[in-house]
């Protein structure tokens, strides 16, 4: 077996796989890896367990308790490295200063996850009195990744930094004195070290161009591709020029040229670019902005239109907003369809699943024309499709078979491959092969849950229930052992037990097992990069009591079906019944990323007379309760497809009439309030949702006499608060000046109130 990676491991504790863990059971105390230990108080923290044991061991390796929980704040920003996640290690890291104010690593630790300058100064600082030259020298080389944060840093500090870095004892690089000269107005001294550097921050050359200090041609010989726009603004003939100027040395994508041609109006660049465009330039070949830029060039040089490609934009005219006819976009799907069926027939396309063709996704899009699945020929053309794409993706899965089986053969298999192998084989319907595999895997490997539910997957395919059932049940009892419960196990459990007379689970583990079958289903739906911009989320609502009190106590409510506006929320749909595990109790909040919606106002905020709460999501949610976006359906599609995608067409699809609303929505079916508050690692409740409130905005009409009450609210939360955390912001909305259908918001004085 390989050994298993770091990267591995950390995508199983965040995914709470922790029956795939259980090796760090026999290796957490060992030296074997400095992470393991941390990794493994993590796995304990999530699954609940006593810590005691973990944090005594790490205790014995790194001698005192701010090391330790320095340790574990180093552990975190490996696990939760994203920058939604950087609350988690910069916890650990305070709560390390809290007791040991001359911790450096921990005061590094703070500026890294939460961009505390003073901690920066302050572990330099640390290192340096302590004789640790080598450390500071790494540290100060990796100071000039953190140049949005530099404005923060005082004249004292750069002095400071700069008599560091010119300390005979200190070995750096230049990258970070040249910020130093630059903040310190060392003109000549700093455009001597940027002559002799090949790139610099654009906020260095910017700040010395707009001082007429350097020449524009030293300037943009200096910067950064991906800054050249930003330096030279609106200025498009620069801009394309320079561009053209840095494709000579690195390779640019023609589209990219092509659209910096356009905007800097040199249309015969534009014709040149699509027309000498060789036909193996993949990035370009289903470019379809270069072709509508072309078509845009020809006509300003009041040229021949091109019918091939006026065609080619044609077939795509639904994707541009054009209007464009039902039986034209049919036309459009079949040709399509026919061009992906000659790509199956060639026989040589089968790297990927179909639905990673872009001509594939094209067409799906298409197909979700209101008008054309309305249309009498929209069976046909769905058919056709699904037909192609199982021929197509059971080419890819024999492909793909036959490649591992080739591994397997080499002795070249980790533990994933051989899971990743036995789907394959069961994909294939090689049936015996996996059973004949998986039983020598466990000869000589512990069986896990996955490999027993595989057997089990097999047997129920060649309709042998009773061994079926025999392993799905090997594979609860080691899910129940490891506490790593997983809703499709539960699932086939429970489903192969009601096909078998002779078996029956016990009311109690029944209801036990759908229980868990509904928290892991609901555990899949977290918080990610795209559910919310920058963490944020907005509520409207009236100002009642109810909202007072969602507000005064820091919690959010989910509403019942009986409860919604819209009668065909949570629909009653006819695969979930009582023999269905999702279960039909749910509970939302609904949320939005549109912070300023006059409907949204006029709907839910009392006709402008409410509020708008912004919320901070840090992302920890408690087991059995979700967050997700919600899609939006032309109706006719979501009756075709109403027994597809059940849950997700039950809780988080939405008719196309509201997606203005732009809604998230946390959810679950264990409780109607859930608690939040900004979490304080190690110490943390995790029946609360990680979150706080950052502002609160008043409706245009919002009541004078109230205005008191809520400034009272927001002076009450920011009081509890600590004095690193932000204050809760208070704003009103008006209409613009500038134009006024539109409404503007602005900061209110909430000690003026």
């Amino acid at each position: 077996m390989n050994k298993i990676d770091d990267k591995q491991i950390i995508n199983w504790i965040k995914n709470r796989k922790f029956s795939k863990l259980t090796f760090l059971d026999n290796c957490w105390q060992t030296d074997e890896n400095k992470w393991y230990l941390g990794f493994y108080y993590f796995i304990q923290y999530l699954k609940q367990e006593c810590l005691d044991d973990v944090i005594a061991e790490v205790i014995s390796r790194h001698g005192d308790e701010s090391s330790v929980y320095c340790y574990l704040g180093d552990t975190a920003n490996k696990i939760y490295n994203s920058f939604n996640e950087q609350h988690i290690p910069a916890c650990f890291y305070r709560h390390a200063i809290k007791l040991n104010p001359n911790n450096a690593d921990a005061h590094w630790g703070l500026f890294i996850t939460d961009h505390n300058t003073n901690s920066c100064i302050k572990s330099l600082k640390l290192y340096y009195e302590n004789n640790q030259f080598k450390h500071l020298g790494h540290r100060i080389d990796t100071l000039h990744h953190r140049s949005p944060r530099f404005s923060c840093f005082t004249l004292q500090d750069w002095q400071f930094i700069k008599s560091l870095i010119q300390d005979s004892n200190v070995t750096c690089k230049s990258d970070m004195l040249v910020f130093v000269y630059f903040y310190l107005d060392e003109v000549e001294a700093c455009l001597a070290l940027i002559e002799l550097m090949e790139t610099v921050s654009v906020e260095i050359i910017e700040g010395y161009f707009n001082r007429n200090v350097i020449s524009k041609e030293f300037a943009l010989s200096k910067l950064y591709d991906w800054e050249i726009d930003k330096f030279l603004g609106h200025d498009h003939k620069a801009i394309y020029q320079a561009y053209v100027k840095k494709s000579e040395k690195a390779k640019l994508t023609r589209g990219f040229l092509i659209k910096k041609a356009f905007q800097a109006e040199e249309y015969e660049d534009v014709v040149s670019y699509h027309e000498e465009a060789p036909t193996d330039d993949l990035f370009y070949r289903h470019d379809i902005n270069g072709r509508l830029y072309y078509l845009l060039a020809l006509s300003y040089l009041k040229q021949p239109v091109n019918k091939q490609i006026l065609e080619y934009i044609n077939d795509k005219a639904d994707s541009l907003n054009d209007e464009s006819k039902i039986l034209y976009q049919a036309v459009r799907c079949k040709h399509k369809i026919d061009e992906l069926e000659r790509l199956f027939l060639k026989g040589t396309h089968f790297d990927h699943t179909i639905d990673s063709w872009g001509i594939y996704q094209e067409v799906t899009k298409a197909l979700d024309s209101p008008g054309l699945i309305k249309h009498q020929i929209y069976d046909h053309l769905s058919c056709e499709l699904k037909s192609l794409e199982t021929k197509w993706n059971d080419a890819y899965y024999y492909t793909q078979l036959a490649e591992m089986k080739v591994k397997l053969s080499n002795g070249d298999m980790s533990s994933d491959d051989f899971l990743r192998l036995y789907n394959l084989g069961i994909e294939c319907n090689e049936f015996d092969f996996v059973i004949e595999n998986v039983t020598k895997f466990h000869a000589s490997n512990q069986p896990t849950m996955s490999s027993y539910n595989c057997i089990g997957v097999c047997h129920e395919r060649k309709k042998e229930l009773s061994h079926a059932f025999e392993y799905y049940k090997l594979a609860i009892e080691l899910m129940h052992s490891s506490k790593d419960y997983n809703h499709i196990i539960i699932g086939n459990y429970i489903g192969c037990a009601e096909r078998l007379p002779d078996v029956e689970i016990a009311a109690e583990e029944y209801n036990d097992l759908r229980r868990r079958f509904n928290t892991d289903l609901v555990n899949q739906f977290k918080l990610h990069t795209f559910t919310a911009k920058s963490g944020r989320l907005f509520k409207y609502s009236p100002f009642n009591v109810n909202s007072i009190d969602a507000l005064t106590n820091q919690y959010f409510y989910l509403a019942s079906k009986k409860q919604l506006n819209d009668p065909i929320e949570l629909p009653a749909l006819s695969k979930l019944d009582s023999n269905n595990l999702i279960d039909t109790n749910y509970r939302i909040c609904s949320l939005s990323n549109n912070n300023n919606s006059i409907l949204m106002w006029s709907h839910y905020a009392q006709d402008h007379q409410g509020i708008m709460v912004e919320y901070w999501f840090g992302g920890e949610f408690p087991s059995g309760v979700g967050i997700e976006k919600v899609s939006y359906s032309d109706e006719s599609k979501r009756n075709l497809e109403k027994d597809l995608y059940v849950f997700n067409q039950y809780l988080l699809t939405k008719n196309n009439d509201w997606s203005y609303e732009d809604e998230v929505r946390i959810f679950t079916n264990v409780k109607e309030k859930i608690n939040f508050e900004s979490f304080e690692y190690p110490n943390t409740d995790r029946t609360k949702i990680n979150a706080r409130i950052c502002s609160i905005t008043l409706g245009y009409d919002f009541p004078n006499d109230k205005r008191k009450l809520i400034a009272n609210i927001a002076n009450t939360i920011n009081s509890n608060r600590e004095s690193y955390e932000p204050k809760v912001i208070l704003r009103e909305s008006f209409i613009s000046q500038d134009n006024c259908f539109t409404l503007e918001y602005r900061d209110i004085d909430i000690s003026k109130i």
